[in-house]
């Protein structure tokens, strides 16, 4: 097998395997059913339209029990004759732990799932539903060829400390980030420079290219790094993929920073997935 051969095969087994991930895991991002904010105070949930949180199915409880929101804990109360689990156990009452946490608790109810989400300061519930036709009739995901030429030796150059930078995400709240530092490469002849987050496995790029809503999803796309090897970093846009959002309307998507808007058209890595309006 070739060289040229030998890479095209890892970018496809990358692939393959995003796509199994979202196909075959529960709590996919095709998965995704609903997402709630929380209001100060009980916040009534079931299949009965008058509930706070109305979760439309038919085998859901007409008043399945309420999620008491007060200074920031969320607690779950469980309505009398209600079977509801709280990962994997029985559940009537429980201080709910919040995705933030390193054990965020998992409540399951039929064929649905839900969690706490912590968002800035405010609380939402985030459902999932095992059943989605998004994920049981998923086919696969859209790419851009194979080209070699969209993976590039950058150079990285860190921040001497790292720098902050406020990051917005889709449902309007705003956090602080920390960037070690960033990448800067050529591609097309143009100069390119794309800001980089810190992740346990190396670095993470959230960027715009103008191939967004032009082949590629509106909303930007992401680009996961090894550690670079002293100053080079290889940025392969062969391996770009979709954040969530590009799949479904009920997730909390980073916006890339005002910073990592490339000058050059990138066809290379995940195409859109499905159409936007607005």
């Amino acid at each position: 097998m070739t060289t040229a051969n030998l890479y095209e095969q890892q970018i496809l087994k990358f692939r393959a395997e995003r796509e199994a991930r979202l196909r075959d895991n529960e709590r996919s991002w095709l998965s995704l059913a609903g997402l709630y904010w929380l209001e100060e105070g009980n916040n009534a949930f079931g299949s009965d339209p008058e509930n706070d949180i109305q979760l439309g199915y038919a085998a859901v409880p007409a008043r399945a029990g309420v999620f008491q929101y007060r200074n920031s804990a969320v607690v779950l109360r469980v309505n009398d004759g209600v079977e509801m689990t709280c990962n994997g156990a029985p559940v009537k009452s429980k201080a709910l732990r919040m995705d933030i946490e390193e054990n965020p608790d998992f409540i399951e109810l039929g064929n649905l799932l839900m969690v706490v989400l912590k968002r800035g300061n405010n609380c939402l519930i985030r459902v999932w539903d095992k059943a989605n036709p998004a994920r049981t009739n998923f086919t696969g995901l859209k790419y851009f060829p194979v080209n070699p030429d969209y993976r590039v030796t950058a150079t990285f150059i860190p921040y001497e400390p790292a720098r902050i930078l406020k990051i917005r995400d889709v449902i309007g709240e705003e956090y602080d980030v920390q960037f070690p530092g960033f990448a800067v490469f050529t591609l097309a002849g143009k100069e390119c420079r794309l800001e980089a987050e810190k992740t346990p496995e190396g670095l993470f790029f959230n960027f715009y290219d103008p191939t967004n809503g032009n082949g590629s999803y509106p909303g930007g796309r992401f680009l996961s790094a090894d550690p670079p090897q002293g100053r080079d970093l290889i940025v392969d846009f062969n391996l770009a993929f979709n954040p969530p959002c590009a799949y479904t309307d009920y997730a909390t998507c980073p916006l890339p920073p005002s910073q990592n808007r490339l000058p050059v058209r990138i066809p290379a890595g995940e195409m859109i997935y499905r159409r936007h309006h607005g």
